[in-house]
């Protein structure tokens, strides 16, 4: 679980605006001046006042971009000049970018130098899973690294794309450079808009793009502000590079919005298959409209009663039914259209019919569009759409006449001259199809020469003069021809292995030189045609001619496929072509990557960092036989996909051995808990055992008047009873001066007991007359009357003494020694000890089957805790896994490892580089340094580990022999001091180290509280300290909980309890008390002025005195203690004073349970602590205005709360009739619920029993529990009620309430107002619906008990709450991005419509639809509420507060 503070943890870098809200600026708007849609791309109209031109640009400059930044990267590749961003909407965080030292070697972007080797690589920070690219006409590139969107520009010439001409325009309009795609062909001419929805995986790339450029737009701005500072000012070039950060963060900000739409289309899946193939099904539909309107429309209507989704049927019915208007085509598509053109004619808007094939082409764009409505460009720096010029007929004229032209069958030279003729008088006349019809006649001309003539028939554009720092240069004439667009020819279907390049001969360069020269260009190639992916390439450059200085270094700022890999590589001096008249060449030879599909670059002067970026353009690398976009992303996507699964299969096959751990720890749990169990139970059974013989051989029983014979009354004929034999008693029933005895009875019987008639009457035995046989055999005689009866008595085997009486058979009289009973002493009697092993032992044979069947339940409990926890590690894990992950996945200390990192998934995805820092041992960066030697910490830059930065980086850490495991935190600069860092919101990523020679640290933790359960318990805080307690020290670390001694405590429950000690404090003397709570160590502390001994915990006058002086006691303890610990844990106001009191060197840790009371002490222990808590992160949210905390929000962090689930086990709950769990849940609910009735007196019948166990206060929502308990019994279900109210007006109210509920629903409700811990259980587990309409809830715990024992929540939406409970009809989402699943129902209002919302959807669901009832209430068991992943949230604040 990741656990994030509430402020942002950015850095931000010297300089930069730290005020600004992390907010992209809006795109500019569609409908802005000037623009206009063509084919689905955006062509930018000259505005009033500008020249005739295609785009009006801003002039250029003679001053060098200190940036490197060109014109295209800032107006986004096309035509985005003319909307100036808003004010203020810069990035107000910026990273480190730019190159790095000379020598570091380019390896991953696989190009290789052949001379002037590569400087320094700058991986962008890409890791969206690579899919296919947008197509050719949807999107280009940005020169710094952001996909852009294919414009139809005014095209220029293949030379000057290739060669980077730098000629400016006659006017202030510059003539923009055409977007070309990977194998050098013009997309947008006559591409149609998106006809498909867009992928997501398209526009993650996409979005990773923007990122990057962003990344790169800032850190050039920044270089740029550094460059004016440092030459003076320079207006032009930081407005550029101001106005190319905003551009960048516009698209930036798009694309992200534009990747979460399609999230949340991904999210539903289903349905969108669904609507696609519907749109599919009308496509189809509407395309046979065209043949048979009438039969079509028969079949829209039995395609449309299949739909299911309305609003797609109703506007494809209008579309049908409404014979919309065609759709307005672009030139292109008309000069493409085979046959003659219709002649124009005038349009009415209002009656015009469209042709079938036009009414088909427009619905089915609107379909598409309602289909997917993130069927956008994916393209993040994609112009707005402008509105679709309708048409006119002058552009259909005008097109007419094109096509005219070019079915004549005439010579090329004239064709052309023809149709730019046409084109140049549209131009002047005005018309609005001028910019379509130049661009679309272009093509064609460019189609034409490369048919009839080769490539190299492409006529050149004007060449353009160098841009030169100092003045401006004079302006060249502008060429009178419009350039023609760079094609390049076709990519074969399969490629065969290039030819091998031959080196140039010394006149072939001189040559291609000078033509450079007379063409006024600074850049030639070798291969003239342009580079071969895979092959070398040559770049010369002509510096003198070109806006740098002298120099003695200059490098190649290389951009690979859209700027997303950065590369700078140094030229020399070309030995071919000495310096002389002029102009000084150099050259870079290098090999391009064979992945290569778009290659940008600029020239910089490694000594002055000067820039020719091709008047804000960057230059562009033709290549030949390159693959397409589509291509490398296809390539790239399963490389991924290779990857991805490679990892995913090595992730499983180590969860899989740790399970096997987590397995065999359970295995070993449930043995140490058959071996607890039985120790225990041995131990109560010899206790028994001991008090039974103490209460047995009492002083007394052997001080009564005893004898194996008494004369002439009785006898033990054989002397005296031995334990466990038969002895033979002889009675004479006439004894007595007076003839005493039973002289009258006709038989005797004696009643025979022992050790003073402990177990009552054991024997009872008729006596038979004694033979004179018998009589002689027993020495007994007969003389004097006596009658003697006798019997064999089996003696006792544990009897020490032996007591009876005699009665004749009916048992009227009865000889009792005159009430003293008869007494022997049994002979060789077993001592106490004897006895109390005997005793043991037999308890132990009576109670093996029962002990037998609790033993295995414990057994099963311990296996059950043991994957619990298993579970919710891996559960972490897996989350963390998504973006971090070592290689192996547990490392070993002393080896090395390799750290997997994925940039895109957290705030660092777009950083041009990514570095990670290790330390060790959860020590902090100081610590380690201060510990030196290998605990030093590790900081290395991560690499790719795929092409283009897609996925994940890697770097290679070694694990010293001492660490214990691994602390990451990531960043994009080498150092954190400045730009972004992933440190897990200030908690570092921890990966544990196995076998290391240094054994983990426990900490020592000390919680001081009031309120300690069960003792102590008043609210939610008694369990928080005693269940996270537990967890924590489950975790192996020490933890202690000291509490006041309340007279009022319940003192069975502590185990072990003795006086330690007293110290004298505040004026008294305070005892001091050891014993256990819940296997916690627990310290009571007695002060002896009887501040605790009132018989409650709160409710004096007086409560903030007494706790302010247990805390100065507990920390006056602490200290005589002489130990040191690690943290003292203070929760709520009622300990706050810890925080600020004298610690040692203790760290504290504050939790704020409810801010309600005491906000004054809150707020000062906020101020003191180390780190702050609260017990839900929605609670965390609401209180972050108040006062108290406002201002410490970077020490506040959410956690919520857990239940202790050995507690609330409806598997081991004694409260109820059977025990059950999520597999027998119907019948285990099914019990309760007729226990539950039968005890309120409800009648058994089949309704739903809503139920409410809470404190009867207006914080839980008292107005609505009544409304409630109506609207139940309203809706014919049951309502039960478990509380009680401290206010006396509001326990009448409730009073009032149960007698008319009694009266008119006398066996369908019960109210309870009383504490009754047993009946709790009940209702938790009989309960269909548990009712929680708190108007605020810090944490609440009774929503997560009630889940345990498979009842539905009914909740108001606030603090825990929501993070507890997910609405079944509306939290899906909300549920899926935290790991859950929905689990009951909510409401958001604190008035009877809200309530009735929630109760009503619940009370419907029961009654109408069952199987998702019972769905629902199973998966709700099965939800982990415990204290697993809490207690190791806060052991990672505990660690952080250590390091604070």
């Amino acid at each position: 679980m990741r656990l994030w503070p509430l402020v942002p943890r950015f850095q931000f870098p010297t300089g930069y605006n730290q005020h600004v809200p992390m907010q992209q600026p809006r795109p500019p708007s569609a409908t802005r001046p000037g623009v206009r849609s063509l084919g689905g791309t955006s062509l930018t109209m000259p505005l009033p006042g500008q020249p005739g031109t295609v785009a009006a640009q801003r002039p250029r400059t003679s001053n060098p971009c200190p940036s490197g930044m060109s014109s295209d990267m800032w107006r986004g590749a096309g035509w985005r000049s003319h909307a100036a961003p808003p004010s203020g909407s810069r990035m107000a965080a910026s990273g480190r970018i730019g190159a790095q030292a000379p020598g570091v070697t380019a390896s991953a972007s696989g190009a290789k130098a052949v001379s002037g080797g590569p400087v320094a690589k700058t991986s962008a920070a890409s890791a969206a899973p690579p899919t296919v690219a947008p197509p050719a006409g949807a999107a280009s590139s940005s020169g710094g690294g952001g996909a852009a969107t294919a414009t139809a520009t005014k095209p220029i010439s293949a030379t000057d794309a290739s060669s980077g001409g730098n000629s400016p325009p006659a006017s202030p309009a510059d003539v923009a450079l055409p977007v070309t795609a990977g194998n050098g062909q013009v997309p947008g001419v006559a591409v149609r808009g998106p006809s498909s929805p867009v992928s997501f995986d398209k526009a993650m790339a996409a979005k990773i793009n923007a990122a990057r450029e962003l990344a790169r737009r800032l850190a050039e701005e920044k270089q740029a502000a550094k460059a004016a500072l440092d030459k003076g000012p320079d207006v032009e070039s930081k407005r550029a590079a101001e106005l190319a950060s905003a551009e960048a963060a516009a698209q930036a900000a798009k694309a992200d919005a534009l990747v979460r739409a399609l999230r949340r289309a991904e999210s539903n899946r289903d349905t969108l298959q669904r609507l696609r193939a519907e749109n599919e099904a009308l496509r189809e539909l509407l395309l046979e409209v065209a043949v048979d309107k009438e039969a079509a429309r028969a079949r829209m209507e039995q395609v449309i009663s299949s739909l299911s989704d309305q609003t797609l049927v109703e506007r494809a019915k209008a579309a049908v039914s409404a014979g919309l208007a065609p759709a307005p085509m672009s030139a292109a598509e008309l000069l493409s259209r085979p046959g003659p053109l219709a002649q124009p004619r005038p349009v009415d808007a209002g009656a015009t019919k469209s042709s079938d094939a036009a009414a088909a082409a427009s619905v089915e764009a609107q379909l598409v569009a309602a289909s997917a409505q993130v069927a956008e460009t994916i393209s993040p720096t994609k112009a707005p759409a402008a509105e679709a010029a309708p048409p006119v007929a002058e552009d259909v004229q005008l097109v007419a006449e094109v096509r005219s032209v070019l079915q004549q069958k005439a010579p090329l030279e004239t064709s052309e001259d023809t149709i730019k003729q046409v084109v140049k008088k549209a131009e002047q006349s005005g018309s609005a199809a001028a910019p379509e019809a130049s661009a679309a006649a272009t093509a064609v001309v460019e189609e034409l020469h490369l048919v009839l003539e080769g490539p190299q028939a492409v006529p050149a554009a004007a060449p353009a003069p160098p841009v030169v720092a100092g003045p401006p240069a004079a302006a060249a004439p502008t060429p009178t021809a419009p350039p023609a667009v760079e094609v390049a020819p076709p990519v074969p279907a399969v490629r065969e292995g290039p030819p091998p390049i031959p080196e140039p001969t010394s006149a072939q360069l001189q040559a291609l030189g000078y033509k450079a020269i007379t063409s006024n260009q600074l850049i030639f190639t070798w291969p003239e045609e342009g580079g071969l992916v895979g092959r070398p390439v040559r770049i010369y450059y002509n510096r003198t001619r070109g806006p740098l200085p002298p120099s003695k270094r200059l490098q190649v700022k290389a951009g690979f496929n859209k700027w997303e890999e950065i590369v700078e590589f140094d030229m020399e001096l070309a030995r071919e072509l000495p310096p002389g008249g002029g102009h000084e060449w150099w050259v870079l030879s290098l090999e391009l990557p064979s992945d290569l599909f778009r290659f940008d670059y600029v020239i910089v002067d490694g000594v002055s960092g000067s820039v020719d970026n091709n008047g804000y353009r960057d230059y562009q690398l033709r290549l030949v036989d390159a693959p397409t976009e589509d291509e490398v992303m296809a390539a790239r996507a399963e490389a991924y996909r290779r990857f991805d699964e490679e990892r995913r299969k090595s992730i499983e096959e180590e969860e899989k051995r740790l399970w096997r751990l987590v397995e065999s720890k359970a295995l070993d749990a449930a043995a140490a808990a058959r071996v607890e169990f039985r120790r225990r139970r041995d131990s109560e059974l010899l206790e028994a055992a001991r008090q039974v013989v103490a209460d047995r051989r009492k002083a007394d029983i052997t001080a009564v008047p005893a004898a194996d014979k008494l004369a002439g009354v009785y006898t033990w004929c054989g002397g005296p009873p031995r334990p466990g034999q038969r002895s033979f008693l002889a009675y004479n029933k006439v004894h007595g001066n007076a003839g005493g005895g039973l002289m009258h009875a006709g038989g005797v019987r004696v009643h025979l007991g022992y050790d003073g008639w402990w177990n009552k009457i054991t024997q009872t035995t008729d006596l038979a007359p004694l033979t004179q046989e018998q009589l002689t055999a027993h020495n007994l005689s007969s003389s004097g009357g006596l009658q003697w009866y006798g019997a064999w008595i089996d003696v006792p085997y544990s009897a020490a003494v032996l007591n009876f009486v005699f009665s004749d058979r009916e048992q009227r009289n009865w000889d009792n020694n005159g009430m003293r009973d008869y007494h022997t002493l049994v002979s060789g009697a077993h001592s106490g000890d004897e006895l109390v092993e005997m005793l043991h032992a037999a308890m132990k044979r009576d109670s093996a089957d029962s002990d037998k069947e609790v033993e295995d339940r414990a057994a099963l409990r311990a296996v059950r805790k043991v994957e619990a926890k298993g579970l919710t590690m891996r559960k972490r894990r897996e989350v963390v896994h998504e973006f971090l992950y070592t290689v192996p996945l547990s490392p070993r200390a002393g080896q090395a490892v390799d750290v997997y990192y994925r940039p895109d998934a957290t705030m660092l995805r777009g950083r041009p580089e990514i570095w990670l820092r290790a330390t060790w041992n959860r020590l902090g960066a100081a610590a380690c340094n201060a510990a030196g030697g290998a605990l030093r910490p590790v900081v290395a830059r991560l690499e790719p580990c795929l092409p283009g930065g897609l996925g994940f980086f890697k770097a290679r850490v070694q694990v010293p022999a001492e660490a214990g495991g691994m602390d990451l935190s990531f960043s994009d600069a080498d150092s954190t001091s400045g730009g972004f860092v992933d440190d897990n919101g200030g908690l570092d990523y921890h990966i544990p180290v196995e076998g290391s020679a240094t054994p983990r640290r426990s900490l020592s933790i000390v919680h001081v509280a009031v309120e300690m359960a069960p003792i102590a318990k008043v609210g939610g805080m008694g369990d928080v300290v005693t269940a996270l307690g537990r967890a924590v020290q489950e975790q192996g670390h020490e933890v202690s909980v000291i509490v006041p001694k309340y007279d009022c405590i319940n003192y069975k429950l502590v185990d072990g309890l003795v006086q330690a000690n007293s110290f004298n404090w505040g004026g008294t003397s305070v005892r001091v008390w050891r014993g256990y709570v819940e296997g916690l160590p627990t310290t009571f502390l007695e002060p002896e002025n009887g501040m605790f001994w009132v018989g409650c915990i709160y409710g004096r006058n007086n409560d903030a005195q007494r706790f302010g002086f247990f805390c100065g006691a507990a920390l006056q303890y602490l200290k005589n203690t002489g130990r040191q610990y690690d943290i003292l844990h203070c929760h709520d106001w009622q300990s706050a004073p810890i925080a600020w009191g004298d610690l040692g060197a203790a760290k504290t840790v504050f939790t704020i349970h409810n801010l309600s009371y005491g906000a004054d002490l809150i707020g000062r222990a906020m101020q003191s602590c180390n780190v702050a808590t609260t017990v839900s992160p929605t609670y965390a949210r609401e209180i972050a205005g108040h006062p108290s905390v406002a201002s410490h929000l970077d020490k506040l962090y959410g956690v919520l709360n857990g239940i202790d689930q050995d507690i609330w086990d409806p598997s081991e709950d004694p409260c109820l009739p059977m025990h059950y769990s999520a597999e027998n849940i119907a019948a285990g609910k099914e019990a309760a619920r007729r226990l539950l009735r039968q005890r309120l007196n409800l009648a058994q019948a089949d309704v739903p029993v809503v139920g409410c166990v809470t404190r009867l206060v207006a914080q839980k929502g008292i107005h609505l529990i009544k409304h409630a308990a109506w609207r139940t019994l309203e809706r014919g279900g049951q309502f039960v009620l478990l509380g009680s109210a401290p206010d006396g007006r509001v326990q009448g109210e409730f009073n009032a309430l149960r007698e008319q509920l009694a009266r008119a629903y006398p066996d369908r409700a019960a109210l309870v107002f009383t504490y009754d811990e047993p009946l709790s259980h009940l209702i938790y587990a009989g309960s269909d619906m548990f009712l929680v309409p708190s108007m605020f809830e810090p944490c609440g715990l009774t929503q997560m008990i009630a889940m345990r024992y498979g009842t539905i929540p009914v909740v108001r939406k606030t603090g825990g709450l929501v993070d507890t409970v997910f609405d079944v009809d509306h939290d899906e989402d909300r549920a899926r991005m935290q790991g859950m699943e929905t689990n009951g129902f909510s409401f958001e209002g604190t008035d009877f419509a809200g309530m009735d919302y929630a109760l009503n959807r619940a009370l419907s669901c029961w009654y109408s639809d069952k199987s998702l009832w019972h769905s629902l209430r199973r998966r709700a068991m099965m939800q982990d509420w415990s204290w697993n992943s809490p207690a190791l949230d806060y052991l990672e604040l505990y660690y952080k507060a250590l390091k604070s």
